[in-house]
């Protein structure tokens, strides 16, 4: 059995109850240089899963980074398709305006790597894996993913490794990643692992360094409130108290605790009388729930979150102190500053360590996820009108293109004029329109001395 299949097997097979380790163990991964996972990756990953506002951030930004959609393409010359290393590393904005060049480009709409990216595996889609990935890396700072290959070698599958079963990453002495998990111990090449990471500036040659990580006091703080206000609500929704009385025995003082708890835990035994055949004396300690101010506290760890990831509140449905503006403002800030360089993150990675496997000379390029301003084209439109044709305004407009020729004119204003060299120009009106001021005048007086 090989590499991948053993792998596999192990994956979808049956665990066993002694099989199971936990993050932390995986975290003490002796040895500086073997790059352990960060301390905490698997409570990071938990605290996805418990933490709400956490989860809400990191849920948002992933399905928008998923959902985007990919395309192939190849810079031609003559006909016959080149690489064209300026373009495929080329920024976002450079990319887009060379890419439009009609002649130079050829989209690719079929292609394996474009399977690959869509597919996924046969277990997970490929919206599946990309939401994966990009979970990984707002938490941990990194993402495995492991390639399945077919008999030819090609890659034809994409199965995310969760970081924390990778306990080591390759080293100079060992150049391979080393994956552990519930009795799996495999040594993995690094040909057959795509590894994304966000750089961390304390070790740059180690693991990666997710955005959670910074926010690890203000989880376990939000945690424990979270808690405080279940076992507060769970505690008859009311301060601790002393009991004390004079006179009990050892015995008699277990019978009142297990009475005094039997009778009054739960919230649903909120403020129901407890009667004693002695005298007890009742002593409160804590503060009130009000007191202890734990909405506002956590409102404020629910802020410090947003502010980490910079989702605008309004994405998340906190519309508390916005209006229109601010509403309609959040979607370009979402798309521009937040989901946009994760996308260009994940397309470099992809393009330098994925696309040569297939063909070098090919370019990806992700849609587009900032949503266009066409208040704004238009008004940059009416300031050279002449420069589009009449189907570029109809789409402007939001209307549909014309089918026939007349949608590639270009509408010229009556006022202009075309010439060879110089294009449309000014036309000198000036002397015709002294004429008509002549004319006007004219009439004014004869109007007034009718009168």
């Amino acid at each position: 059995m090989g590499l991948w299949d053993n792998i596999k097997s192990f994956l979808f097979g049956k665990p066993k109850d002694s099989d199971q380790m936990s993050g932390m163990f995986l975290g003490m991964y002796p040895g500086s240089n073997g790059a352990p996972p960060t301390r905490g990756t698997h409570e990071l990953l938990e605290a996805y899963n418990t933490m709400p506002w956490l989860r809400a951030v990191v849920n948002k930004v992933s399905r928008s980074v998923a959902s985007t959609g990919w395309h192939l393409y190849v810079v031609t010359d003559n006909g016959k398709a080149i690489k064209s290393a300026n373009v495929q590393y080329a920024s976002f904005e450079t990319r887009g305006r060379y890419l439009k060049q009609q002649g130079a480009v050829q989209e690719i709409t079929e292609h394996p790597l474009l399977d690959l990216l869509n597919y996924g595996n046969s277990y997970m889609t490929g919206v599946t894996v990309r939401q994966l990935i990009q979970i990984y890396l707002d938490l941990t700072g990194e993402a495995f993913l492991l390639k399945e290959r077919n008999k030819a070698g090609t890659p034809i599958a994409l199965w995310p490794l969760p970081p924390d079963w990778v306990v080591s990453i390759p080293t100079a002495d060992k150049p391979f990643y080393r994956v552990s998990y519930r009795g799996l111990n495999e040594e993995i090449p690094v040909s057959e692992v795509l590894w994304i990471s966000e750089p961390d500036p304390v070790n740059p040659y180690g693991r990666g360094s997710g955005m959670a990580r910074s926010l690890g006091d203000e989880l376990e703080t939000d945690e424990y409130a979270a808690k405080h206000t279940k076992s507060w609500f769970y505690n008859r929704a009311r301060p601790d108290v002393i009991i004390s009385a004079e006179g009990l025995t050892p015995e008699d003082t277990k019978r009142l605790e297990q009475d005094w708890l039997n009778k009054n835990q739960g919230f649903w035994r909120v403020y129901k009388p407890y009667f004693l055949s002695k005298k007890v004396d009742v002593q409160t300690l804590n503060q009130t729930f009000e007191n202890m101010q734990l909405v506002e506290l956590r409102k404020y760890e629910r802020d410090t979150i947003i502010h980490v990831y910079g989702v605008p509140p309004e994405i998340l449905g906190i519309v508390e102190s916005s209006n229109r503006a601010t509403i309609e403002a959040s979607d370009y800030l979402f798309s521009r500053w937040v989901i946009q360089p994760r996308l260009e993150l994940l397309r470099s990675y992809l393009q330098e360590r994925l696309v040569p496997e297939f063909d070098e000379r090919l370019i990806l390029e992700y849609d587009n996820p900032v949503p266009e301003d066409k208040e704004y084209a238009l008004r940059v439109a009416q300031a050279a009108p002449w420069s589009l044709t009449v189907n570029e305004w109809r789409e402007l407009s939001g209307h549909g293109a014309l089918t026939d020729a007349n949608g590639n004119v270009f509408p010229v204003p009556y006022n202009l004029y075309f010439t060879q060299n110089f294009g449309y120009m000014q036309q000198d009106n000036k002397k015709e329109d002294s004429e008509m001021n002549k004319d006007a005048n004219k009439e004014q007086e004869r109007k007034e001395g009718e009168e």
